[in-house]
């Protein structure tokens, strides 16, 4: 059954050309929106490295002031085990032993002295302080793998948009095709337009793509054609009436397009 289109949908290329300007706009503000993001997932990995730096710098005091917090209980008791064993050997207390013993004593008051400095540094604050900012690099890290995920979509949605203005353009410039007639008859009823109309079935390097559209003005009953006859009149599909000299027109518009066709495959 033939194609029928009305004058109304002939005069439809603005709308067209309305839609692939709100499409490239759209496209605009996408490129826009995706290099913010792009931006902003910059500046997390940055706040990432740096949070990083700054965990690794606690991490080392913490296992630094435990490991002076171990040596210096592992020194008491070395002292108090030295003192008795002293004490029991010699048996009763000489110089030798008061001076040992102030030594002893010495000693005790500054490993004391050390430990009360580390306890100002609450170790238990640090440790802290090292699983919050593990915990926050982890929320970091999770909402960087949900910018990427949004930053995927979106290239995902401008790929899709610029396939869609690919094919309103396709579409217009088929439609600028049907604007301008290439033959009217003299009572001004009848006129011929180029077309590049895809049917159903059919891919846009078909050889049947270049026919000639027949507009009936006064009805807006149109039909394209099928092919051109052994006597070089244009074919249509479809049932309608049409003039044999409308379609003697047509099929010299027909013969002139596969003539170009031929000279351009030569070349």
């Amino acid at each position: 059954m033939a194609q029928v289109l009305s004058l109304k949908e002939l005069r439809t290329s603005n709308a067209l050309k309305a839609e692939i300007k709100k499409l490239e706009d759209e496209k605009h503000d996408l490129l826009e929106k995706l290099e913010r993001q792009k931006k902003l997932e910059q500046k997390l990995r940055d706040d990432i490295l740096e949070h990083k730096k700054d965990f690794d710098h606690l991490e080392k005091q913490f296992n630094h002031f435990a490991g002076l917090e171990a040596d210096y209980e592992a020194l008491q008791q070395e002292l108090q085990m030295e003192r008795l064993e002293k004490l029991v050997s010699e048996g009763q207390k000489d110089d030798k032993s008061e001076v040992q013993l102030k030594k002893v004593r010495e000693e005790m008051a500054q490993v004391q002295a050390e430990l009360k400095e580390l306890k100002k540094l609450d170790p238990q604050r640090l440790k802290r302080q090292v699983t919050d900012l593990k915990k926050k690099n982890l929320d970091q890290a999770k909402d960087n793998k949900n910018l990427n995920t949004a930053l995927v979509n979106e290239r995902k949605e401008v790929r899709e948009l610029t396939a869609t203005k690919e094919q309103q353009e396709k579409a217009l410039e088929a439609a600028g095709k049907m604007i301008n007639h290439f033959w009217q008859s003299e009572d001004g009823n009848w006129a011929l337009f180029e077309t590049g109309l895809v049917l159903k079935g059919e891919t846009a390097d078909e050889d049947t793509l270049n026919r000639i559209l027949c507009l009936n003005r006064e009805t807006g009953v149109s039909v394209v054609s099928a092919a051109l006859s052994d006597d070089d009149k244009a074919v249509w599909l479809g049932d309608i009436a049409i003039p044999e000299d409308i379609s003697v027109e047509a099929g010299k518009r027909l013969k002139h397009i596969a003539a170009e066709a031929e000279e351009d495959d030569d070349e």
